[in-house]
């Protein structure tokens, strides 16, 4: 599996997202736009306020088992863009018969509000092991191009510092009712 990150914000993306944030409040974000700083690109993101959706992540993921794409097709804020194992799309083999960890290539748009929902989700010790290790290398690719996210992309215990989970792994105590 390989993970390859295509696009990633610019500055001029960061921009338009501080003037969705300051068009929300009344008389601000109609003029000239400074750049957000570091700071304020980590408060918006883990307050995860709507502007974060602007910005857009792109992945080309190579060699994931198709049952692996799968878990992350399930992201509906998330664009699956997955090569097909249809026989009228593909002579490699009969798709009607390909076992599920047959690979696939996929590009996979996602926004960055969602990117942090997805790592949430797919770096659980119950997640897949291939899910959580492509997962894993999305987030740190993004580390290392937006370092403001990069203590975001947790699982969701260490997000919440307790397992919302029916099944816990155990690295913390599920909540009571």
């Amino acid at each position: 599996m390989k993970v390859t990150l295509l696009e990633f914000p610019t500055e001029q993306d960061w921009i338009e997202c501080k003037r969705r944030a300051l068009i929300t409040i009344y008389g601000k974000g109609l003029g000239e736009i400074k750049p957000p700083t570091s700071d304020w690109k980590y408060k918006i993101l883990k307050a995860r306020h709507s502007p974060i959706r602007y910005l857009r992540y792109s992945f080309l993921i190579e060699d994931i088992p198709s049952n692996t794409s799968v878990h992350l097709c399930r992201h509906v804020h998330a664009q699956p863009f997955c090569s097909s194992l249809r026989n009228d799309r593909q002579n490699a083999m009969d798709g009607d018969k390909a076992p599920r960890d047959t690979p696939v290539n996929m590009i996979y748009d996602v926004n960055a509000e969602e990117l942090i929902v997805v790592a949430n989700k797919r770096l659980c010790n119950m997640a897949s092991d291939k899910t959580r290790a492509v997962v894993d290398l999305m987030c740190r690719a993004v580390g290392k191009v937006t370092p403001e996210i990069k203590p975001l992309l947790v699982p969701m215990c260490e997000w919440l510092h307790g397992c919302p989970e029916m099944k816990s792994c155990g690295r913390y105590s599920v909540w009571e009712k």
